[in-house]
């Protein structure tokens, strides 16, 4: 499955930017993220960042205040020793977190606040050397606390809505998460799916999300 042609189309963009450069324990992996999850209609889409929250069909949402700016029209992650951030520019950075109820979420640029009793370790990101036996190295990004683990992919209304399900928004699976913290007021209609990652060796993706 992870060795897909629609797969490697997906991350290939990412993967490629520019060679990949060797890395010490200490250096942060920077990587794009798509969901995988078989015969569902979040397989092999993007994980985008947009409103302090991970979305699955929804575009990158950025901001530059300057005249010369990165493109800004993906989003990139960035992890390691356990913490996880998004790939900015902005002063201070823009670290990711897990809220209480399970939100994947990020800080707004030039605040450090998240709700008490938020997470920002035990993420962990991992790219084998050759991870997918040949072609673009791919790896997998978790995370494994508050009582918890996996991401899920909520969506924002009933799969049989008039709406349609997209987007759907990203959650860790925690036991504080109730039906009321999910989008269509039903954590039943989530899907558990994996982030598959590949390495982004550009320049700073953007300057701040929001």
């Amino acid at each position: 499955m992870l060795s897909s042609t629609a797969l490697l189309l997906t991350l290939l963009p990412l993967a490629l930017t520019t060679p990949i450069t060797p890395r010490t324990n200490d250096t942060p992996l920077r990587f794009g993220a798509i969901a995988a999850r078989s015969a569902s209609p979040i397989h092999l889409q993007t994980i985008n960042a947009n409103g302090q929250a991970f979305w699955i069909g929804k575009e990158t949402a950025t901001y530059c205040p300057i005249k010369t700016c990165p493109a800004g029209n993906q989003t990139v992650f960035s992890a390691a020793n356990g913490g996880a951030s998004l790939d900015v520019v902005v002063p201070g950075g823009q670290s990711i977190y897990v809220a209480p109820n399970g939100k994947l979420s990020y800080t707004i640029a030039h605040s450090a606040s998240m709700p008490a009793g938020s997470a920002v370790k035990t993420f962990t990101a991992t790219i084998p050397p050759n991870g997918n036996g040949g072609g673009v190295p791919l790896g997998s990004f978790s995370f494994k606390g508050l009582g918890g683990g996996g991401f899920l992919a909520c969506p924002s209304h009933k799969v049989d809505s008039k709406e349609g399900p997209y987007p759907y928004q990203v959650f860790v699976n925690v036991p504080a998460m109730s039906d009321k913290d999910t989008p269509s007021g039903s954590k039943a209609d989530c899907l558990g799916f994996s982030a598959v990652i590949a390495e982004y060796n550009g320049d700073a993706a953007a300057w701040q999300y929001t």
